[in-house]
């Protein structure tokens, strides 16, 4: 039998443009607005090497609504 590894989603901030920064469980980047419905109106990100992202603990995926 062959083991598929699923990715966990992340949720990051950027300090720099204060924006909260999500990674999906497939591995895609978005930025989410300061909203309710956030994950609704996320935007893609093309993170750079030359970006600070901090990880925040895990509770925030439920504040910002993810469904993952």
């Amino acid at each position: 039998m062959t083991q598929v590894a699923r990715r966990m989603g992340a949720v990051f901030v950027d300090r720099c443009s204060q924006s909260w920064i999500v990674r999906d469980p497939d591995g895609n980047f978005w930025i989410l607005p300061s909203a309710a419905d956030g994950w609704r109106r996320r935007q893609p990100y093309d993170a750079d090497k030359s970006d600070h992202l901090e990880p925040v603990p895990a509770h925030y995926r439920t504040m910002l609504g993810l469904p993952f």
